[in-house]
């Protein structure tokens, strides 16, 4: 798993790559750690090179889009493939998120 932040005007633009899976969890958690620290505006979450996610990365995902709120902001998904899709509507997370294409 890689991720790669970079601030892009009003907004904290977070891109993840390969698999968010239980083993990546601590090391994807300890890279997001600037994500947590960032008040300024929306969080874009770029998913468009992430092929799996699993319960620990909606975990994290939970907490992304917790922080947002909680800093009057929204939290956006985009690129979602039809895969990784399917489990954040399963689990109801597309209903908390806005997305983009």
């Amino acid at each position: 798993m890689n991720i790669t932040i970079n601030q892009v005007e009003d907004r904290l633009a977070v891109n993840l790559i390969g698999d968010l899976d239980n083993a990546a969890s601590s090391q994807a958690e300890s890279n997001l750690a600037p994500v947590y620290d960032f008040t300024d505006g929306d969080i874009l979450i770029d998913c468009s090179q992430l092929n799996y996610i699993s319960s620990s990365g909606l975990r994290i995902m939970l907490n992304i889009y917790k922080h947002a709120r909680a800093n009057g902001h929204k939290a956006i998904l985009k690129g979602l493939s039809e895969d990784v899709k399917e489990v954040f509507q399963l689990s109801g997370f597309l209903q908390l998120y806005i997305t983009e294409d």
